[in-house]
């Protein structure tokens, strides 16, 4: 059967063509949803996506152009609801004080230090608005490149670059008012 044909019965409300449909791109936009999100869903948020797509497509049905390219259409809405996914979870911020790897090799004085510093640095960083503190935790906790970060958050990478510039003013200036200067 012709996808054109497909999504005129999709439109009518036949739903046995949306379970063919369904059958025939479940794999890709689990796929897609996989590659927009880079790793950084589970298998069970790629399923809910799935899961997403397809109802809104359902939903949607009269509306479609039956001479659409229904890949493009499911492509389009799989990476919206991943791009929606991210923007529903907390930001990845984690208390920066747990950071035991960097001190490993520190002796138990600059351990007890390195410990007090990231407290402060921590606490300089929950003063950050959530947004700031997002972007502060991606690029140098997770290690995601500006790119990266701006396609998650749906900003521009420009916008990412002058965060990330304001983030490290704010927090050295905090840092030094604390007597840290040399942070």
């Amino acid at each position: 059967m012709n996808e054109e044909k497909l999504l005129r019965e999709l439109a009518d409300g036949n739903q046995k063509a949306l379970e063919k449909i369904m059958k025939k791109y479940l794999g890709y936009v689990c796929t897609v949803a996989r590659n927009f999100s880079r790793g950084a869903l589970s298998e069970e948020d790629i399923d809910d996506i799935s899961v997403e797509v397809f109802y809104g497509l359902w939903r949607c049905r009269r509306n479609l152009d039956t001479k659409s390219v229904l890949s493009a259409y499911l492509s389009a809405a799989t990476r919206n609801a991943v791009k929606d996914r991210f923007r529903e979870m907390p930001p990845p911020y984690e208390d920066i004080t747990e950071l035991e790897m960097l001190s490993d090799s520190l002796s138990t004085e600059d351990k007890a230090e390195f410990s007090i510093i990231m407290g402060c640095l921590n606490e300089g960083v929950k003063l950050l608005s959530p947004k700031e503190q997002e972007i502060f935790m991606r690029f140098y906790f997770y290690g995601e490149k500006s790119s990266h970060i701006a396609e998650t958050m749906n900003i521009s990478e420009s916008s990412v670059r002058t965060d990330l510039h304001r983030i490290r003013a704010k927090l050295k200036k905090y840092m030094s008012e604390r007597g840290y200067d040399y942070v």
